[in-house]
């Protein structure tokens, strides 16, 4: 397993786990197979991102991973809106992973 996959699997324990803390749109969005493999893949790219490893970040996940919350939020899509408060969580509570 290489690195990036072992973010994901971290990504998608952490999303059970902070589920019921990150607000109703959260919880739906965590119970919906495709927005909920959104949510993991993006919180894993912000963590690479984060952490300087992976590909080139896109504009939304460069803003979270900046701390930008005026350009996060203007950058993001539906699912990500209701996923902000959940990805501030993985950067603040999640460490680096080889």
């Amino acid at each position: 397993m290489d690195q990036e996959e072992r973010i994901i699997e971290a990504v998608e324990k952490k999303i059970d786990d902070y589920k019921h803390m990150c607000g109703l749109g959260f919880m739906m969005r965590a119970d919906d197979p495709d927005s909920r493999d959104h949510i993991k893949r993006i919180g894993a790219h912000i963590l690479m991102a984060k952490w300087g490893v992976g590909p080139m970040p896109g504009s939304f996940v460069k803003a979270v991973a900046d701390n930008n919350l005026s350009e996060a939020f203007g950058r993001a899509d539906s699912v990500n809106t209701d996923a902000v408060k959940f990805y501030v969580m993985l950067i603040h509570n999640l460490g680096y992973i080889e």
